[in-house]
């Protein structure tokens, strides 16, 4: 029994189509794959946006203090001054 060439046309068309539907489930599923990891960098962008923030705040409030401690040693200092000039 010989297949003849349209049954051989007709099979590789079916074989071309099943080969395609395949490919474009595959691509598919790995755009959705990606657009996952994209969630999750976008969660992790996020979380270290967070973090930044409170470290920002963080150091603003001990820059703070920090200079309001500046600022009481300076009057200190200069109150030492004034007295070593009337004593000397």
């Amino acid at each position: 029994m010989t297949i003849g060439w349209p049954v051989v046309v007709v099979l590789a068309i079916i074989m071309i189509g099943v080969a395609a539907v395949l490919s474009a489930v595959v691509a598919g599923r790995a755009q959705v794959a990606s657009e996952a990891e994209k969630g999750k960098s976008g969660e992790q962008y996020r979380t270290l946006a967070t973090d930044y923030e409170g470290l920002a705040k963080e150091t603003r409030d001990v820059q703070k203090a920090m200079q309001a401690d500046l600022a009481e040693l300076c009057k200190r200092v200069e109150s030492i001054e004034r007295m070593m000039k009337e004593v000397g």
